[in-house]
Formats: C-alpha cells, sequence, structure tokens
C-alpha cells in the first residue's frame, strides 16, 4: 500500500468514526482522489489544455432506520466535523426506510486477490510535451491519407490520462483501496459533401496500460476513414432488412437493454424483463457474462459500491434471462439476494468470423455505424432510434445510408441476432463484437 492510498484510507477510517460517534448506526465512507489531464487540438492549434485534481469525501449514513447520502470536497478536519454532524442531523428528519442496510458482511469476504492490474505507473511520469505530440499525430493520422486529405475540413483530437484512487471502509467490517489509470485518444473529422453538407465521423482508443494505447496514427485513420465513408449518404425506401451492427456502436442498443436489468427498473415495475428469469429472451447466441475479474478490464473492480466482493455471473446464458443488477436496497424491496448493482465487464462469446465476414453472410442489407438519438422504453421494451451506416448489396459496399430509423421491440430483435464477430470491441467495458441480424424494420424515404 503507498503513502498515499493509506492517506486516503486514514481519511476515510476518520470519517466514519466521527459518523458513528455523532449517533450513526451504519455507515460507509469513501474517499475518492481523481486527476485528469488533457490535451485539445483543432486544426493544428491547440485548442485546450486542461488540468484537474478533485478530493472528496462521501458518506452513506443509516441513522434510526433512516438514510442518506452525503458528499463534501472540503476535508480540512473542522469543516468535516461539522459536515458529519450536519449530515447525520438531517439524516435523523427524513422518513424511515426499513429496506435501507449496509451490504451483509459476509458479502465482503472472499474478494479476489489477483492483481487485476488496473493501474500503470506510468501515468504519474507522463509529460504535458507527451499529450501534445500524442494528440499532434493523431491529427497527423487524419491528414495523412491522400484519398480523403482534400475532403478534410476539420480535425478535432485530444490525448488525456487520468489517475483515480478510491478508499471505501464501512463500519461493518469492509475496508478496501483501489487504484486506475487511463490513456485515451481521440479524432473527430469533418469532410466537404454535395449541398454545403458536412459528414463527420471520429474515433477513440482508451487502456489502462500505456503500452498498449493504440497509435495515435491508426485512431486519426480510422477516424478520417470513417467521416468519408459518409459522403453522399441518403436514406433508403422504407422495409425490412438484415442488418449488422459494427461493434463500435453497438452499446447505444445494449445500453437500452441493460437499463432493464436494473434494481430500480424491476421493483418499480418499469422494466420489461420484470419476472422472466428462467425465460428466453432471445437467441441463443444472446450469451453474455458480467466479468469484473478480467485482467485490464475497463469494468474490472474487486468490489463494488457498496464494498461487496465482485463475482463473475451469467446475466444472459443462451438467450435466457440469468440475472439482474440488484443492490442491497433493491433486493431488500424485492425479497431476495443482493447480486451488484454495478456492472463489470460484459464478456460475450466470440463469433467465426471478422466484419467483413458478417457482411458477407449477410448479402444484401445494412451496416449500422452510428446511432443518432431515438428513444427506448425500458417499460414495454419498444425502442426506436436514428442510423447512419451502409448499405450491401450481395456482400458488396453500394453507398452510406442515413436518416433512417431502426425500430422494433428487445423481445423481439434479440431472438433475430444469428451470428456474431470475432471483434470484441476493446475500448469499453461492454466488450461486445458486432453483431448480425435478421430482418429487422427500418423506416427511411
Amino acid at each position: 500500500m503507498s503513502a498515499e492510498s493509506k492517506d486516503l484510507l486514514d481519511q476515510a477510517r476518520q470519517g466514519m468514526k466521527i459518523a458513528l460517534a455523532r449517533g450513526a448506526q451504519g455507515v460507509r465512507a469513501t474517499v475518492h482522489r481523481n486527476s485528469e489531464s488533457s490535451v485539445e487540438r483543432r486544426n493544428a492549434h491547440i485548442e485546450r489544455v486542461r488540468e484537474s485534481t478533485s478530493l472528496s469525501l462521501s458518506l452513506a449514513l443509516y441513522v434510526d432506520g433512516r438514510y442518506s447520502s452525503n458528499t463534501t470536497s472540503d476535508l480540512r478536519p473542522q469543516a468535516i466535523e461539522q459536515f458529519i454532524g450536519e449530515s447525520v442531523a438531517m439524516t435523523r428528519a427524513l422518513a424511515p426506510d426499513p429496506n435501507r442496510a449496509l451490504a451483509d458482511p459476509d458479502r465482503y469476504a472472499s474478494r479476489i486477490a489477483t492483481d487485476l492490474k488496473l493501474f500503470d505507473r506510468e501515468v504519474l511520469n507522463v509529460s504535458p510535451d507527451w499529450r501534445r505530440q500524442m494528440a499532434s499525430e493523431v491529427e497527423a493520422g487524419a491528414r495523412s491519407l491522400p484519398e480523403i486529405h482534400k475532403q478534410i475540413l476539420s480535425v478535432q483530437t485530444s490525448c488525456s490520462t487520468s489517475l483515480s484512487e478510491l478508499a471505501k471502509v464501512t463500519s461493518n467490517g469492509m475496508e478496501g483501496i483501489e487504484t486506475n489509470s487511463n490513456f485515451s485518444l481521440s479524432a473527430q473529422v469533418t469532410v466537404r459533401d454535395a449541398n454545403d453538407r458536412k459528414p463527420a465521423a471520429g474515433w477513440y482508443a482508451t487502456s489502462i496500460s500505456k503500452s498498449k494505447l493504440a497509435s495515435p496514427q491508426e485512431v486519426g485513420q480510422r477516424a478520417a476513414r470513417r467521416a468519408a465513408r459518409r459522403v453522399g449518404a441518403s436514406p433508403r425506401a422504407t422495409g425490412e432488412y438484415p442488418c449488422v451492427i459494427e461493434n463500435a456502436c453497438a452499446n447505444r442498443l445494449l445500453d437500452a437493454l441493460w437499463s432493464a436489468l436494473e434494481g430500480g427498473a424491476i421493483q418499480q415495475k418499469r422494466s420489461f424483463l420484470a419476472g422472466k428469469i428462467g425465460q428466453t429472451v432471445g437467441s441463443p447466441l444472446l450469451h453474455v457474462i458480467d466479468d469484473p475479474h478480467v485482467i485490464e478490464g475497463l469494468g474490472s473492480t474487486a468490489f463494488d459500491y457498496e464494498g461487496m466482493a465482485t463475482r463473475p455471473r451469467p446475466v444472459f446464458e443462451r438467450g435466457t434471462l440469468r440475472s439482474f443488477y440488484l443492490d442491497t436496497y433493491y433486493a431488500r424491496k424485492l425479497k431476495t439476494d443482493a447480486t451488484s448493482g454495478a456492472r463489470g465487464n460484459l464478456v460475450w462469446e466470440r463469433g467465426g468470423v471478422d466484419l467483413d465476414g458478417l457482411l458477407a453472410n449477410m448479402g444484401t442489407g445494412i451496416l449500422i455505424t452510428n446511432f443518432i438519438g431515438g428513444n427506448s422504453n425500458s417499460a414495454t421494451g419498444d425502442f426506436s432510434f436514428g442510423v447512419q451506416g451502409q448499405w450491401f448489396d450481395k456482400g458488396q459496399r453500394v453507398g452510406p445510408i442515413a436518416e433512417m430509423n431502426l425500430s422494433a421491440n428487445h423481445l423481439t430483435f434479440w431472438r433475430k441476432l444469428v451470428e456474431l464477430g470475432n471483434d470484441p470491441y476493446p475500448y469499453s467495458s461492454n466488450r461486445r463484437p458486432s453483431l448480425r441480424f435478421d430482418a429487422v424494420q427500418f423506416s427511411g424515404k
């Protein structure tokens, strides 16, 4: 344990001690320090440089059957004493809630001992010059493609690094420390189109480890190619078409599905998946494990926000719904066991082909490369999202599409999943591959 981490842990312990002395029967104290640095460029000029550091104390207080959550960034000893005293007094004025409680101490045990490698010490050595150089190289990559260079109107790039340190303690026996590093690159490219249209697209890469961050040239080039492929986009006729959803954009749709798995939606009957544990809700290819123990995983953690030890578990198993995201509060309200209210890494099975193979197998249909706006009703499962992408005929790219909507219901849509790619998306905790579906409803011209 570093001296810095020990200092955070001592501050969390002290906050808990004061709250107990002021009359709280249960306390969860979290001290979080976060440092971020970034450089943003636009068209070869530095547009913004940011440096920020935050330090906060958060307290979950359980007082006479009542509960409150409180946060302060003023950690001077006298200010903390006043903050905690006022927070405990305020909690006493709230309505009782018998379902509010700290997590079962048994759930703190068996925390994974393996180093998840969430911290790269290189984040401490990165200089402002390195961030500026990386942002510059991303732009150079975007402008390096001869077939696209003359179309480019604007290039925005960024490089950022961050260090997050967290210490958590509870009054019923949990203590934990976690440190995370992050390195990120991004590019947004705008190109020239007919009729004064200015299609734009971006690309993004992130990593816990500096040495495993994608090259800046790759990030810039991918953004430029994606923007150029949107030139001349137009809607196709309304109809049912097979489609492939590219891994990079699939999270928009998947977030809508996962929101129906959350404890609040289940308990308040705002989820179309309520009551469906053990039932088939999708294709056998809908097989997803929530694994918070992936080495260097962007969603990896040894304990969740309540302090409970994390563990891998199936969410969907061969199309059958297996579990919800239930913290202690919603589990008690539903009279069942807590699973954890936090997502880890969503790990999908790999298919046998890459994106090109999925498109060849699709034949004629739509490759979706971006979702725009839209909405999803977690109570009914109905959704409608604007889409951008490419029209394919017999496996060959014909041209870009836009101004179209994909509309369906999750309970029927996921039964049409027919093939997975072998390309899990590396820049998210949701490690989904590209997904191929049988004919679904699109509205266009």
